[in-house]
């Protein structure tokens, strides 16, 4: 049977939403510790309907009172900040009615609908719901019902499909915070895909399909390194932090035995810069380096596929997108490689999300140089439930573009995972601002070797436009006159 596994945090968190608003609703946001067992990580109320109801003092909500509508865009805003290691597995209810705690009461039957309802909007206004590296598309997830009248939980596994299925479910509060290890990565962005487009306007929110396709093919075929070293997918993360912490006290060793011989300060030399690359300390404190390594990209293909073929332009794409997830000990080193794919790709989806959303026409002229800068991703803590800490505080992402201030992602931040956060505190370093200088160069090597020598002594297109123009108008100037003059002639 499947396993959910709260803190004592939640309990109160969900005690808290009843006392204060006698009925509330929002998502779960969860890790998948292995096949059987579910850490909670986060908690948010959905607040959407406050406004509507903060004047109305006698006001009964029920399960079928719930906003399908409110809670689906909930679920996808949050879906986007948290790290590839993290989704939104559920959803929850708190009330001061025993009723929604009772599998058997007529309220209860209502939950199912409400998530057949809000699954069903998420596949239909969104084309990337659901969109990983592999094929395990979810289909489990969590409610939990919370009655402040008798203070107990019901706990149940939802199976979509064909109305959906509710299941019994174990639950389990821990007292012990949950430990999270956390994993860093680097994706250089530098490629080149071809516009097959003929039309004299392109779609770019089509273009920009093509290069998440593009990109989750060339993840699904890389390879991920963690310490520069390569490691097999069926140990468990567990045991590879207790063999890299065997290695690195074995370093240490020999770095201080060679120090101290003043006879090989070579040794000593290379066992400090091999421990530089190996900065676990401890599985708590200690950020892993990862690294996604792509194969040569015409291996990607069969030989015998590659054909010759004309195209309308070329989208290049040029960047870094930053990467940054935590996994359970139980996690295998198979898990925190997919997660860091998805990660990647999550993040890249989300930017283009953001950035087509503002756009005031999706349509550019084939013939310009059109140049995009879509957001960068920062950072933000939020306390780990069961954590008292911020040592073992987990971190979500939220998307700046140039000139944004951070109380952007306050507001954010408060408006879908229920959260209070401090400007100062987020991090906004992890990724930088493009340079300017960086998409002049690009806008010239997209030209011709010809085209650059010729263009001292070439016009350009605005001034040729203009020249043209002016022509026009002194024609027409000519004509005016030498029929005014005809006729002047005549009469």
């Amino acid at each position: 049977m499947r396993t959910v596994l709260l803190s004592k945090s939640d309990e109160l968190y969900l005690e808290k939403c009843a006392q204060e608003h006698s009925f509330s609703y929002g998502i779960i946001i969860g890790h998948q510790a292995d096949v059987s067992k579910s850490i909670v990580v986060h908690l948010a109320r959905n607040s959407e309907e406050d406004a509507d109801l903060e004047d109305l003092t006698d006001v009964r909500l029920t399960i079928r009172d719930i906003n399908s509508q409110a809670l689906a865009s909930q679920w996808l805003s949050a879906s986007k900040m948290c790290p590839g290691s993290f989704d939104v597995i559920g959803i929850f209810i708190a009330s001061v009615r025993p009723d929604v705690a009772n599998e058997r009461s007529e309220e209860f039957k209502n939950a199912k609908k409400v998530f057949s309802d809000v699954y069903d909007l998420l596949l239909k206004t969104n084309n990337s719901f659901g969109v990983y590296t592999t094929d395990m598309a979810q289909t489990d997830f969590v409610f939990l019902s919370y009655s402040l009248a008798d203070k107990t939980l019901l706990c149940k596994n939802y199976t979509y499909g064909n109305g959906g299925t509710f299941s019994n479910m174990d639950f389990r509060f821990v007292e012990k915070p949950f430990e999270w290890i956390q994993f860093e990565c680097n994706y250089d962005l530098d490629d080149v895909i071809p516009i097959l487009d003929t039309t004299r306007r392109i779609n770019i929110e089509e273009q920009f399909q093509n290069i998440i396709s593009t990109i989750r093919k060339y993840l699904i075929a890389s390879e991920v390194f963690l310490q520069n070293e390569l490691i097999d997918d069926t140990m468990d993360l567990q045991t590879f932090i207790k063999k890299k912490k065997l290695k690195d006290d074995k370093l240490k060793t020999s770095s201080t035995t060679s120090a101290g011989g003043a006879a090989n300060p070579s040794a000593s030399s290379a066992a400090s810069s091999m421990h530089l690359l190996s900065p676990i300390e401890s599985s708590n404190g200690g950020v892993i380096r990862a690294n996604i390594i792509m194969p040569v990209k015409c291996q990607l293909d069969d030989p015998k596929d590659i054909k010759v073929r004309e195209f309308s332009g070329t989208l290049r794409m040029s960047g870094m997108i930053f990467s940054r997830v935590y996994c359970n000990p139980r996690n295998s080193i198979a898990d925190v490689k997919r997660y860091l794919r998805d990660d990647v790709l999550r993040s890249l989806i989300t930017r283009i999300q953001v950035y087509c959303d503002g756009l005031t026409d999706p349509h550019v002229n084939n013939e310009a140089v059109y140049i995009s800068e879509p957001p960068r991703r920062v950072f933000f803590a939020i306390p780990s439930n069961g954590s008292s800490t911020s040592g073992n505080a987990v971190q979500f992402s939220e998307y700046l573009f140039r000139g944004e201030a951070p109380t952007v992602v306050v507001a954010q931040a408060k408006q879908v995972l229920d959260v209070e956060l401090d400007p100062e505190t987020i991090y906004l370093d992890a990724e930088g601002l493009p340079d300017d200088v960086n998409f002049n160069s690009m806008q010239t090597d997209t030209e011709g070797e010809d085209t650059r020598r010729l263009t001292s002594t070439m016009p350009k297109r605005e001034l040729s436009r203009s020249l043209y123009m002016v022509g026009i108008a002194v024609a027409l100037l000519v004509l005016l006159a030498s029929v005014a003059l005809h006729y002047a002639m005549n009469g």
